[in-house]
């Protein structure tokens, strides 16, 4: 017994007329349950109906049978316009009657018990009305725990948003999915919902040039759970881009679990707009000292007789030289420390220069690589994009380029990358080209993940009815272009709720990916089977005439009967009710034709299940 009703007195309101059967309810629930019952009894339906609005009980048991009125008047009394019931009710009916159950189903009862007052009977009514209890109450506990959490979220939404940096919290299930914002995120220029809205999230404003490092930060970030650090610029309404330094980490639950996303965005625009203020100072000095040692070059040949210029002039140009190679060290020590791939090549496509991180993406040392024609060396294996790269072609126009493509690392594995090449123009000529690569392997692999999730069932590996739709679309097409014929199946299990109800979900979702498999090897190769949600499944057979598809449902059929499921130890067993159409070249409207195969999938179980069924003269009425 779950430890919620230890200490808790559960109001039980029985609604029956015989005095025996309510003293049987009593006693099964009495003897088979440990917490502490309060029964109200009731022998006429208004007489319990009174006693349910003013006395508030947590369950209901009401008897079909009343003197006054019937059980489903009882319901329709009870739920007085809200649309469903406001108190969990257990039927209770003299008989297994079909009609009965389903009236009761329809009105909202929780579940229903056939009078038997035997053993397994009493049983299942202790058991039933202690599922409805536990599910109530975890229905309780759970809006409780959400009025806590909006409470401690509301504390600290207002703590955030007095700080001037940007706050977010993001999801770990879809990745880029933010699920809050401050509203310091205004000053881009966008509505809040502009972002919520989008499973795209922030990365949807990162400027081009910053996508693919911000990507695998991020990819980093949610494979291994790490922290994450990167900087980026976001596009503003204005179109202007802002630079940002983007701090987060994963926060964890008490046991460990990791919850969510939570990080800081911090505008750093004007420290990098001071950081290209002075790389372009830096550039502009070292143009201006080129220029002044050409000027001394020639002032050293023209006034050699003038000693005591010369050696001011000897003496300027030692320090500039200094300065240069002071600068040129900086420069290298930066080039250094970058996370991407650098290689600088000469005009002939030569390596003249490669850092630290290049080396380590590609497995060569500085000896083996510098000097090398980079086209022979990386390039062996390139897709057409990389083979118009500049750093095949360095007497190319003075632009940059980006594209991507394959490089051959020492080992012999394919490195797939991104580049980026910026030719190196001096006095209108080419000279030499500094090419940028990064690795994009674990952002390739997870884009490939997210697209097979978005077209395949996560239980049993089956298409899902998105990318369903979509191969139906297809085939339509083809059959009204090659005026070929298709048959479309739907398929329902008869008798699922009895082991979902009986063994619990976990049984059932067991049941449903065993059948997907057992399914699945018994189809052509070309044929799809899908899971259209719950324990419906659809198949399209492709170039197959109707004749032909009758016979592989009922080979399904017998196949699905034949099925014997084990939990617990003990065995159950299935069928299926199957709905067939052809879908011919008149066949336009992707609605119509599945609508057709779930109506005769729908006559099908009507006519008892366990049986195939094509749509035919007379059918319309029994479907309405």
């Amino acid at each position: 017994m779950n430890a919620v009703f230890n200490n808790a007195n559960i109001r039980l309101l029985l609604v029956d007329d015989d005095r025996f059967d309510r003293l049987a309810c009593k006693q099964a629930i009495t003897q088979h349950q440990n917490f502490n019952c309060l029964f109200i009894e009731a022998e006429t339906g208004n007489q319990g109906l009174e006693l349910a609005r003013t006395q508030h009980p947590d369950c209901i048991l009401l008897d079909y049978q009343l003197p006054d009125i019937n059980g489903v008047e009882f319901l329709a009394e009870l739920a007085d316009g809200l649309g469903k019931l406001p108190i969990p009710v257990v039927m209770l009916a003299d008989s297994n009657n079909p009609s009965i159950i389903a009236d009761a189903l329809k009105m909202g009862v929780s579940d229903y018990v056939v009078k038997g007052w035997n053993w397994e009977s009493l049983q299942w009514l202790s058991g039933t009305v202690f599922h409805i209890l536990r599910e109530k109450q975890a229905i309780k506990d759970k809006e409780e725990a959400f009025i806590r959490q909006r409470e401690a979220e509301e504390k600290y939404r207002k703590l955030v948003e007095q700080i001037p940096a940007i706050t977010y919290i993001a999801s770990l299930e879809i990745p880029g999915k933010l699920l809050y914002l401050s509203p310091q995120i205004q000053q881009l220029g966008f509505a809040d919902e502009y972002w919520l809205n989008d499973t795209h999230g922030l990365l949807k404003q990162v400027h081009p040039d910053d996508l693919s490092v911000t990507i695998e930060a991020y990819a980093h970030t949610y494979e291994y759970h790490a922290p994450l650090r990167c900087e980026y610029r976001l596009m503003g309404s204005d179109g202007k881009p802002r630079w940002f330094l983007d701090e987060a980490n994963i926060i964890r639950g008490q046991q460990g679990e990791s919850l969510f996303l939570q990080g800081i965005l911090v505008d750093i625009t004007k420290s990098k707009e001071t950081e290209q203020e002075l790389y372009f100072y830096r550039q502009h000095l070292e143009e201006l000292v080129a220029e002044r040692t050409f000027q001394l070059e020639k002032q050293c040949a023209s006034l050699k007789s003038a000693k005591d210029n010369l050696n001011r002039a000897f003496s300027r140009l030692r320090q500039t030289n200094s300065d240069l190679r002071a600068s040129e060290q900086r420069f290298r020590l930066l080039l250094e420390s970058a996370g991407e791939g650098i290689l600088g090549l000469d005009a002939a496509g030569c390596c003249t220069f490669v850092n630290r991180a290049a080396l380590a993406m590609l497995g060569y040392t500085p000896e083996q690589i510098r000097g090398q024609d980079i086209r022979v060396l990386l390039n062996h294996v390139c897709t057409p994009e990389l083979s118009t790269c500049p750093e095949q072609n360095t007497s190319c126009e003075s632009i940059a380029h980006r594209c991507t493509g394959k490089f051959h690392r020492k080992d012999g594995r394919i490195l797939p990358v991104e580049c980026s090449s910026y030719p190196i123009e001096i006095d209108g000529r080419i000279d030499g080209t500094v090419l940028m690569f990064w690795d994009v392997t674990e952002s390739q692999a997870l884009i490939q993940k997210l697209s097979y999730q978005a077209s395949h069932d996560p239980l049993t590996g089956l298409v899902n009815r998105i990318e369903f739709e979509k191969r139906i679309s297809r085939v339509m097409a083809s059959a009204i272009k090659d005026q070929s014929e298709h048959v479309l199946c739907y398929l329902d299990l008869d008798n699922f709720k009895f082991i979902n109800d009986t063994c619990g979900h976990a049984a059932g979702d067991q049941l449903l990916s065993a059948l997907g498999a057992e399914l699945s090897s018994k189809l052509r190769q070309r044929d799809t089977l899908a899971r259209l949600g719950g324990d419906e499944f659809a198949l399209l057979l492709e170039h197959s005439r109707l004749e032909q598809a009758w016979s592989i449902a009922n080979d399904l059929c017998e196949s699905i009967r034949n099925f014997q499921f084990t939990w617990a130890g003990k065995d159950y067993s299935v069928s299926a009710s199957i709905g067939i159409t052809a879908l011919t070249h008149a066949d336009l409207d992707i609605t119509a034709v599945l609508c057709t195969a779930d109506s005769a999938c729908y006559i099908a179980k009507k006519q008892g299940g366990n049986r195939v069924h094509s749509l035919k003269a007379g059918d319309e009425a029994l479907v309405r």
